[in-house]
């Protein structure tokens, strides 16, 4: 078994306190790794304890002016939507924007490989050592899919959480009002996305994969995602509940993303898609909702209830046009909070951590109510690796953790002068500080450069094939656009929808 010794480091150990709070005060002290893990952590102040083991290290890292911390969790992420279509529009409604969604199925799975690697270097970069991908695929997430995209984490060396994605129900099925106004052909084309879906064969498909995946190589974990409570079928959701406790694994979701979402529920339900969740299983505590910003207070009871997460996406939220979470009613219900990219322009979760920080202040005046820097750290940590399920062994600086951590360089101007720790990684860092980053004790990233493959190679070979997929990208288009002045008036129906809260901002309003 290998061994390190990380000397002379300026730490924040973010262990979780009684209280429910991370323990972030700056310690001086080595840490001890032996396999891929965490063996101790010593405080300069038994500096004598750590010079009697350096004998028997095979290798020691002079950590003199770093900061080290757990790596971040990415948890809610799309890697193919998010490098295909990066930066490829304007704000635009989620409604608008699902019609331009590359259709995952066609593409060959070494893109799938490609657009994995491409998004695991840019996040590893910049200090997330975890990504739960939801590998959205209409209408299931298929073995080569799902191999390739774990084969690129595995490569990498990152730890992720990958999704058996599931839409069993036809578009015009799942988005209130659309129907209306869909030609007999349309509807006949919905149709066939979904036609051969088999809810035996789907979880035949979930059972192999975990059997090949999960674990695999201490890496890769795998999760149930059915991408909303009204793309799927009861039969499916009673499926995937089960699934879940059989295999205790993960549920991931979508649910009440926007307000034309909140209006699905009572429209195609009569009540919330979260009390529909409830009913069919998909609400514990292993299941995490991809962004909650149409949450009522009832919602938000039910899911602190059932001890599940929300992974908070604030920057996919305002791209997408969605409005603003309820971050402080969360906290007060004493709900799970993470942090996610979702694959909206940039894999870097700093931008989605000063996102989160600072949002919360334009709902109201009271200031003391706003989340604090720490709140926000614990989200990108402990909150991750709550919602992935690994909270006990990803997300703190203690014996017996996953060795998963990044060295940044105090001596940056990122972090001169330096005040307060938490304060600076939330608002004055954007990744550019980090010098090494550790995964399962191995070093992944040193100096800005990934060291376990070869970035300039991948990067070349997506570039070429990417030329290909430019070609299939305008018929894919052509046929959204055809589904877009339905969709425009299903968001004019829905806007226009008496709901019982409010979270778009007011700002700018007369």
């Amino acid at each position: 078994m290998s061994s390190l010794l990380i000397q002379n480091a300026t730490v924040l150990p973010f262990t979780q306190q009684p209280d429910g709070s991370l323990d972030l005060t700056p310690i001086a002290a080595d840490v001890l790794v032996e396999g891929d893990r965490i063996a101790d952590v010593i405080p300069q102040s038994k500096t004598l304890a750590a010079q009697s083991i350096c004998q028997s290290i095979d290798q020691i890292i002079d950590a003199r002016n770093h900061l080290l911390i757990p790596g971040f969790v990415d948890a809610h992420t799309h890697t193919v939507v998010g490098v295909l279509e990066k930066c490829a529009y304007e704000n635009l409604p989620l409604e608008l924007w699902m019609l331009r969604l590359p259709p995952d199925q066609k593409l060959e799975p070494r893109m799938h490989y490609l657009c994995a690697a491409i998004a695991g270097m840019e996040a590893v970069k910049n200090g997330t050592t975890t990504l739960q991908d939801d590998l959205y695929a209409l209408p299931y997430t298929t073995p080569e899919i799902f191999e390739a995209t774990a084969q690129a984490y595995t490569d990498l060396g990152i730890r992720a959480s990958l999704s058996l994605h599931a839409i069993n129900q036809p578009l015009y099925k799942t988005i209130p009002y659309i129907e209306n106004w869909l030609s007999p052909e349309i509807k006949h084309n919905c149709d066939q996305f979904v036609q051969n879906f088999s809810i035996p064969d789907w979880a035949a498909l979930f059972r192999d994969l975990y059997s090949q995946w999960h674990g695999k190589q201490g890496l890769i974990t795998t999760i149930l995602a059915p991408s909303a409570t009204q793309r799927v079928t009861p039969a499916l959701m009673d499926c995937i509940a089960a699934l879940s406790e059989d295999y205790n694994v993960p549920i991931h979701t979508h649910l009440l993303e926007t307000r034309t979402q909140a209006v699905t529920g009572l429209e195609f339900y009569g009540e919330s898609v979260i009390q529909v969740a409830k009913q069919h299983g998909l609400l514990t505590h292993r299941t995490t909702i991809a962004h909650g910003v149409w949450l009522t207070p009832h919602d938000i009871e039910l899911v602190a209830e059932a001890g599940a997460t929300i992974s908070h996406n604030p920057v996919s939220n305002y791209r997408l046009c969605s409005g603003i979470a309820s971050i402080q009613a969360l906290l007060e219900a004493g709900v799970n909070l993470a942090l996610g990219t979702d694959g909206i322009d940039s894999f870097n979760l700093f931008h989605v951590l000063r996102a989160a920080g600072l949002s919360q202040s334009v709902g109201g005046a009271d200031y003391q109510r706003y989340p604090k820097a720490a709140d926000v750290l614990k989200w990108a940590t402990y909150g991750g690796a709550r919602a992935a399920m690994l909270h006990d062994h990803i997300g703190a600086i203690a014996a017996g953790m996953k060795a998963d951590f990044v060295l940044y360089n105090l001596h940056s101007p990122n972090f001169t002068p330096c005040h307060n720790l938490p304060i600076h990684l939330v608002y004055g860092e954007d990744g550019r500080s980090i010098r090494k980053v550790f995964i399962d004790g191995k070093l992944i990233v040193e100096q800005g450069q990934v060291l376990t493959v070869n970035e300039a190679d991948l990067l070349a070979e997506f570039r070429e094939r990417f030329a290909r997929y430019l070609e299939i990208r305008p018929l894919f288009h052509q046929q959204g656009e055809g589904l877009r002045p339905a969709m425009q008036q299903v968001l004019q129906q829905t806007m226009n929808y008496p709901l019982s809260i409010h979270n778009f901002s007011r700002i700018g309003q007369p």
